[in-house]
């Protein structure tokens, strides 16, 4: 049976081993005794004391050895005499030297069976910590590929493979440029600048020249033949087009919103124009007048442009919308920037909300509106704070932004378009006003000391 010097020894079995190495040297003794001095048994010494090295420390093995020497000397077949300190001498630093040099041996092997091991298991280890990385890398959905200090795609993975549009073999070994050209111009860059998990867009096209549009998460990392990049690849070309379409389609919707308002005002103005042309008629002096009657075709024609009403969304266009969780997302994007520019809020969102009709996106931008008007009013205040609740009362859900800033100096003409002194177009609170009309709700501003309120009224959606 092979004996394993890497298997720990306990004690007990070293203090044994040590009493079988002294029982075995007392027989040698006899048996040199027995057989005299014609017949030598020096040699045979040795076996016990290497036996002790491959398990006993230094010092034990050179009392051991000294041990028998003593033994060997005092009770063997060799008479005491003027050459006894001789031999005793020899036989010591024979015994101790050769049990000394086992030991050194052993251990020598030892630990070259414990590196051996341990670069066995590292080796595992790494080859199993490849292997799962691959597979991840792999089965990612997502495309991983790998360019190197040439430009050229080193590593792709299966998709990374089909989103270039391959589908036996591979990209590897093909310039980069040839498929993404913004990592070419990245992988130029990372020569002088250190890339680090740097999100990008880009445009590329496959293998069959069909163009798509990816998003792009680029590392770049240095190896011995100079500076890599890698590259996870993610095409969004469908929700690119997506983006594209619901923008338009909430373009025209708000365009068709502020187009029905302001024909809802010019309107007005013309209904009030004409009345006045009626009564200014009716003096004889105007009546046969062809500016004046010129004029009183112009008006007619305006009350004609204008007379489209301010009508509701479509029921196709309007959703049942959770107003809390919108509430959460606004929460998600105003946060950081309310942070920065040192202003508190605070929200209170009631739980278990009824869904109300209406359109998300157009919804989202009120909310967004009204909480950067509240943002601007703040900016001049160390103790800036808002606050934004949404709880349900009386069949409706409402939503309530406050600030406690300065206030508005001409809250009467609120809501009208085009207002004197306004940061941008002044349309603002104008079309949130007829977006949330278009939902069936209502929009108020309250003002008091200290605080100045936005309040959103929304219908509950009609339950089945």
């Amino acid at each position: 049976m092979a004996i394993n010097l890497l298997h720990p020894i306990k004690q007990t079995w070293r203090v044994l081993l040590l009493i079988g190495c002294l029982v075995l040297i007392a027989l040698l003794v006899d048996a040199e005794l027995y057989v005299g001095p014609e017949t030598p048994l020096g040699g045979l010494f040795l076996v016990p004391l290497v036996v002790a090295a491959a398990y006993l420390p230094r010092w034990p093995i050179f009392l051991l050895a000294v041990a028998t020497a003593l033994a060997r000397e005092y009770f063997g077949p060799n008479s005491l005499g003027p050459g006894t300190m001789e031999r005793l001498a020899l036989s010591t630093v024979a015994f101790a030297g050769v049990g000394l040099f086992s030991g050194e041996l052993v251990r020598n092997r030892r630990m070259a069976l414990e590196l051996l091991q341990k670069s066995q298991q590292e080796v595992r280890i790494r080859s199993d910590a490849e292997q799962e990385a691959r597979a991840l890398v792999e089965s990612s959905p997502a495309g991983v590929l790998t360019v190197d200090a040439e430009g050229k795609i080193a590593r792709a993975n299966a998709a990374a493979r089909r989103m270039l549009g391959f589908t036996s073999d591979s990209p590897e070994g093909d310039p980069v440029e040839q498929y993404v050209p913004l990592l070419a111009r990245l992988h130029e860059t990372s020569e002088d600048v250190k890339l680090t998990q740097t999100t990008v867009e880009a445009s590329g096209k496959r293998r069959d020249g069909e163009p798509f549009f990816a998003q792009a998460w680029v590392s770049s990392y240095l190896a011995a033949s100079g500076p890599c990049l890698a590259v996870i690849l993610l095409d969004v070309t469908e929700q690119v087009r997506d983006r594209e379409e619901s923008g338009l389609k909430q373009l025209l919707s708000n365009s068709r919103i502020v187009a029905g308002a302001v024909s809802h005002e010019l309107r007005n103005l013309a209904a009030a124009a004409a009345v006045l042309h009626h009564n200014v008629r009716k003096t004889a002096s105007f009546g046969e007048n062809t500016d004046f009657q010129a004029l009183g075709t112009v008006i007619d024609t305006a009350l004609k442009i204008a007379s489209t009403e301010l009508s509701d969304a479509s029921e196709e266009s309007l959703e049942g919308l959770d107003v809390g969780d919108l509430i959460q997302e606004l929460r998600t994007i105003i946060s950081p920037s309310l942070e920065e520019a040192g202003i508190k809020s605070h929200w209170e969102i009631h739980q278990g909300l009824p869904t109300v009709r209406a359109d998300r996106s157009g919804l989202l931008q009120v909310f967004l509106n009204l909480a950067k008007n509240s943002t601007s009013a703040l900016q001049d205040r160390y103790d800036g704070q808002i606050s934004i609740a949404v709880y349900e009362i009386s069949g409706t859900v409402v939503i309530r932004i406050s600030d406690n800033g300065p206030g508005i100096s001409s809250a009467e003409r609120l809501f009208q378009p085009f207002q004197p002194g306004a940061t941008s177009t002044g349309l603002g609170l104008f079309v949130s006003r007829a977006m949330i009309r278009t939902f069936g709700g209502e929009l108020h501003h309250r003002q008091q000391p200290g605080d100045c309120s936005f309040i959103v009224e929304l219908p509950i959606m009609a339950r089945r």
